[in-house]
């Protein structure tokens, strides 16, 4: 073998070498994020008895602006909870960055509206640099007000939040969010619509019973459809259960949605969801006929993350002399509230209703041997699929709890 031979081979194997390494660096970063969601929704579960809904994406968003500033116990126990490897550092930003620029906020397909902000107290004299990091990464805004004055912060920060969300999420805050020892409140909303591939006939929504978790009845508008989509059935620790896939237009964002077979809890079921789990549904779905029955519902749900995080032993963060040097220098900065809102809707035409020019699919008259008939609780998961981020997880024990609390799905 020649020199030049010899160099060529060096050089293909190490070109190999970097390429595998960026591939099992990527795969990293995607399990830490699927293990933070599942971390997230175990924590969540455990004190929410009926529906629930919230964004691991947006949950990453808020800590990862808080990491950028935060310094030593701070810093780490956010990287611990995130579960990032030490050799990662600065990768998960550069993710998440990638991930945001590839979404703009309006496509024919989806629409995909993200208020992120971090309001500080006025008197803090926040770092240039932060300024602008927290902007390229996070597409976050940074603001100072006055919490003294309780009553305009919430009108402000509520203001900002209904046009960010096209004013789909409204109201966000209120006078007793704020008080004198307010100093920096974390924000973080999601309006997601967006159109299915394959659209349910509203003609062929009618009233169904719908078994709601202490197992009485409740009458909901059930969508039917038949479509080829991907299906599969499966079994752990005895407990058996149904995953199906519903993409939405583009093929960008599909819903999973996991059914327990009758009799079984969901809440058993959920507490054996495991990242492994997941990737097992995605790798053996197969392509199947199904008829599919899902119940017409919205969720809309604001969740107080300073709790959530502190049961995950982010702790530091929320105690006066925390170190949050990198966002402004000052020992009396401390995060006081980090508070995130979804509002999601799921219709005949997709994640909300809207006008749109794509026709209808004619009804398959011939009964599909599979059925997929959501007539009792279900877990689901909202995810991009080029990067298999997860945008929402949640759950329906009641399709009807959101309009029983005086919110209709014409309003959203």
């Amino acid at each position: 073998m020649t020199m030049t031979q010899i160099w060529f081979w060096k050089f293909l194997l190490t070109l190999c070498g970097l390429f595998f390494t960026r591939i099992q660096s990527s795969s990293l970063l995607v399990d830490s994020s699927a293990k933070f969601a599942l971390d997230l929704y175990q924590t969540i579960h455990s004190s929410h008895e009926e529906n629930i809904i919230f964004s691991p994406l947006g949950a990453k968003l808020i800590l990862g602006m808080v990491q950028m500033g935060a310094k030593g116990k701070a810093y780490h126990q956010i990287r611990e909870v995130l579960r990032l490897q030490e050799n990662s550092i600065g990768e998960e930003f550069s993710a998440l960055k990638s991930f945001l620029s590839a979404i703009p906020p309006k496509r024919q397909e989806f629409t995909f509206n993200l208020a992120n902000a971090l309001y500080l107290q006025e008197g803090f004299l926040v770092k240039e640099e932060y300024l602008h990091s927290n902007e390229a990464f996070f597409q976050s805004a940074v603001k100072l007000v006055n919490f003294q004055d309780a009553k305009s912060c919430a009108e402000e920060i509520s203001t900002w939040v209904e046009n960010k969300t096209d004013g789909k999420i409204k109201n966000m805050f209120s006078t007793e969010d704020f008080g004198p020892l307010t100093r920096l409140v974390l924000v973080n909303a999601i309006y997601f619509k967006g159109t299915w591939k394959q659209k349910f006939r509203e003609e062929e929504t009618q009233p169904m019973d719908f078994t709601v978790k202490d197992g009485s009845v409740v009458k909901v508008p059930m969508m039917k459809m038949q479509l080829r989509t991907k299906l599969g059935y499966f079994t752990h620790s005895q407990m058996k259960y149904q995953v199906v896939e519903l993409p939405y237009e583009g093929d960008e964002f599909s819903l999973i949605l996991l059914l327990p077979a009758e009799g079984i809890d969901i809440e058993e079921v959920e507490k054996t969801i495991s990242v492994d789990q997941m990737q097992s549904w995605l790798r053996e779905m197969q392509e199947e006929h199904v008829e599919i029955s899902l119940p017409r519902f919205q969720l809309e749900q604001k969740l107080d993350f300073k709790e959530v995080f502190r049961a995950l032993n982010i702790t530091e963060i929320f105690s006066g002399g925390c170190d949050l040097s990198g966002i402004a220098d000052s020992s009396d900065l401390y995060v006081s509230q980090i508070t995130q809102k979804i509002a999601f809707v799921i219709n005949e035409d997709g994640s909300e209703a809207a006008a749109s020019t794509g026709g209808q699919v004619p009804a398959i008259m011939s009964l599909a041997s599979n059925q997929f008939v959501a007539d009792r609780p279900f877990f689901f998961i909202l995810k991009n699929k080029a990067t298999e981020s997860i945008l929402f997880m949640g759950r329906v024990t009641n399709p009807e709890a959101q309009k029983m609390r005086g919110r209709d799905i014409d309003s959203l």
